[in-house]
């Protein structure tokens, strides 16, 4: 049965008690180590036993020779593998043997965030690209708004002046030129009404900057709310040169690689800070003292500095400096005959994307914080803003295309269709029908008559045309009896006035 050795070290052991006294270990390495023995062929027969942290450092060589922590336990034979996020070091490597690197090592400094106000606190729940999107945007609306105003107000009153010039005036004093800059910018932020224009291109591009203003607002309510209550979180401490400017205390944990770095390491930093160390055997105590404000940062693996950054309450941070190299590994007995196999099985594991799987899930998606605590969190990008603005586009390209056709139909139906409704109006429906198609059959007729003199070559009348002439000479006949026939009333009615002259005398 192979001997294992494990302490709580969130994320990659945790260590609950159960009801019954026993413990239970989850985490990224409890996870890892099934898969490493099938992977490498060896038996699932291993038993894990719990060291207090008190106890469970990496470990330290006293001057006897002898090991503390996880390394003593190695040294000593009291265990085959230690499940513990150990830095892999020059002296180390004398004593023990171990596995391929699991995870990059070096140090990382956990500090308390600081809330930062700043005066333009209300433009953070957008990106500046946001930001100088939407005022293009509503530019464009007002000037597309205003420009197709004007250009179905003069298609209108072009066309009622070829049919009523009183009723131009009255629509003239009735339209006036809408405040499309003013109502744009009160819908923006949800305070405007519908405009009053008669032209349906203005109203369908309203109602859509109206929708997209509903949804920008709501976007920007909400970033706005989280930037408040979040606020914008700046780390003081950045670097271990930050730390040693600031002349303050901190704290690494006891017995550990970091603190060996900080008592024999070469560096400037480290050695101007090494008077201010304090070695915690505790780790939570020191989370605890970091919170409080009694030591400035604690120093501790970067994995681990990490995990804390992402539970509740959510008030500390990395710093952006990386101290010291190194890699993790899992510690072996210094005769391990396993080493070489568990060796293979760790960059098997690595090349099919196993081990970055259990990162994710044990790093990144267990997170509390999620990403809260960023610069950019809680600010609404370009990548996930682009899509609200085809609404307007959309809507000033239908806009466009209706306002279009309304000039259309003034410009070359308006007076048509005024004068259908007024005959309508006066004479009812079948009579206007009966009078248009007996006009069109008419004119119909009219077209045949004129096509077919003109296809007529030869010089001999036409049957209708001997005809019309028939009757014109006809006509002119008539016209002369009746000249003839008043000529001889008048001469008759003469003769009768002196005959009677004659008989009177």
């Amino acid at each position: 049965m192979l001997r294992v050795v494990a302490s709580h070290q969130p994320p990659l052991v945790f260590v609950n008690e159960a009801a019954d006294g026993s413990k239970n270990f989850t985490g990224f390495l409890v996870d890892l180590l099934p898969m490493l023995l099938e992977t490498a062929g060896l038996p699932l027969n291993y038993s894990i036993r719990y060291i207090p942290p008190l106890q469970a450092a990496g470990g330290r060589q006293l001057e006897n020779g002898s090991w503390t922590g996880m390394m003593g336990e190695l040294t000593s034979g009291r265990a085959d593998l230690a499940l513990y996020p150990m830095t892999l070091t020059a002296q180390r490597a004398k004593y023990i043997q171990h596995t391929q690197p699991f995870q990059d090592g070096g140090y990382g400094l956990l500090v308390k965030t600081q809330a930062v106000n700043t005066g333009y606190s209300f433009l953070l729940p957008f990106t500046w690209q946001v930001w100088l999107l939407f005022l293009m945007a509503m530019l464009a609306v007002v000037l597309l708004l205003t420009a197709m105003d004007l250009t179905t107000r003069k298609a209108r009153h072009a066309a009622l002046e070829k049919v009523d010039s009183c009723k131009v005036q009255r629509s003239r004093k009735r339209d006036k030129l809408m405040g499309h800059a003013i109502e744009t910018i009160m819908m923006a932020v949800n305070s405007g009404a519908a405009p009053a224009s008669r032209s349906l291109g203005v109203k369908l591009l309203f109602i859509a900057w109206a929708i997209f203003s509903v949804i920008m607002l709501a976007a920007y309510t909400a970033n706005l709310t989280a930037n408040l209550t979040v606020n914008q979180l700046a780390v003081q401490i950045g670097s271990l040169a930050d730390l040693a400017q600031s002349s303050a205390y901190f704290g690494v944990p006891a017995d550990s690689s970091v603190s060996s770095y900080f008592t024999s390491s070469l560096d400037k930093a480290a050695l101007l800070l090494r008077p201010r160390m304090i070695e915690y055997k505790d780790t939570d105590d020191a989370v605890a003292d970091v919170r409080r404000g009694k030591i400035a940062a604690f120093v501790t693996d970067h994995i681990n500095a990490l995990y804390f950054t992402q539970v509740k309450p959510c008030d500390l941070a990395l710093g952006g400096e990386v101290v010291g190299s190194g890699s993790l590994v899992l510690g072996l007995q210094p005769n391990s005959t396993i080493r070489g196999k568990l060796d293979d099985a760790m960059l098997k594991l690595a090349e099919s994307g196993q081990v970055p799987d259990l990162r994710r899930k044990w790093f990144q998606d267990n997170s509390e914080c999620d990403s809260e605590a960023s610069p950019e969190g809680g600010r609404l990008s370009m990548a996930q803003a682009w899509s609200v603005f085809v609404i307007p586009a959309v809507g000033a390209a239908a806009g466009i295309l209706i306002a279009a056709a309304e000039v259309f139909y003034y410009n070359k139906m308006f007076v048509g269709v005024q004068s259908l409704r007024q005959d309508l109006s006066a004479m009812g429906a079948r009579v206007v029908l009966t009078r248009r198609l007996h006009r069109q059959q008419r004119s119909i007729s009219k077209s045949l008559r004129f096509g077919s003199a003109t296809d007529h070559t030869f010089d001999a009348e036409s049957p209708v045309q001997g005809t019309d002439k028939a009757n014109s000479q006809k006509s002119a006949a008539d016209k002369d009896a009746q000249r003839d026939g008043s000529g001889s009333g008048s001469s008759s009615a003469k003769q009768q006035q002196q005959q009677q002259r004659q008989g009177s005398e």
